[in-house]
């Protein structure tokens, strides 16, 4: 991107992605999320932080500033619109397009990666349902799947992006499973300590807790849990 290095890029994105799924963001935590060393990560923010992009906190997280916001928020639109582009031109799997979009989207010219975003249609999210940012998105009251009681029924909404990064093998699961955003879910019970058993389309299948967790679904006022998390 303009005046945005690769690598500034890379730690911008991270730090919005851990920021959005309600993570405090660490060092460590973006030295795992980047695979890299703490030492490294320091030295990276030390420089994003002289740059105006990067705010530390008194607890030694860290926080984008309004301009690193806005600089993060472009790198993951690209990176999205390309996601789409790749799943609903190319016909990739969630898991192999979100790596490809990972190496490809700063190739792109603005001109072109605006083109793609027309062609497809104006797309508001990613093909497993985050946001892109600048893209009209509504707010979403959000609960995860494994919040919902049994008897409960709920539109898939996203996929958590952690699971999208850290786990694609997961990503590829829910995949094949069907859960996917705008497809109604249904927690039928409990199938043992590790797992939950759900109905979509018609079928039931047994979802691992850590599967569960990474599912976000929307669903009624008076289906929502007490106090469920808001919009993400």
């Amino acid at each position: 991107m303009p005046g945005l290095s690769p690598t500034a890029a890379r730690y911008l994105e991270a730090t919005y992605y851990i920021a959005h799924e309600g993570e405090a963001v660490r060092p460590s935590r973006i030295a795992e999320w980047l695979g890299v060393s703490a030492p490294t990560v320091t030295g990276v923010m030390q420089r994003l932080h002289e740059q105006g992009l990067v705010e530390f906190n008194s607890d030694r997280s860290l926080r984008l500033s309004p301009a690193g916001e806005q600089r993060a928020s472009e790198v993951v639109r690209r990176h999205r619109i390309v996601e789409r582009w790749l799943t609903d031109a190319l016909g990739l799997d969630w898991a192999t397009a979100d790596q490809e979009a990972g190496r490809m989207s700063h190739f792109f010219s603005d001109l072109v990666l605006e083109r793609i975003f027309e062609e497809l249609g104006r797309p508001t999210t990613c093909p497993h349902g985050n946001e892109i940012p600048g893209a009209g998105t509504r707010d979403r009251e959000l609960v995860s799947l494994y919040e919902l009681e049994p008897g409960v029924s709920a539109v898939i909404s996203r996929i958590s992006e952690v699971a999208e990064h850290e786990a694609p093998q997961l990503l590829r699961l829910l995949e094949v499973e069907g859960l996917r955003p705008g497809v109604q879910v249904e927690v039928r019970r409990e199938a043992g300590a590790e797992a939950l058993t759900v109905e979509v389309a018609g079928r039931t299948t047994a979802l691992g807790l850590r599967a569960a967790r990474s599912v976000w679904v929307e669903c009624s006022g008076r289906d929502r849990p007490p106090g469920a998390a808001g919009s993400l």
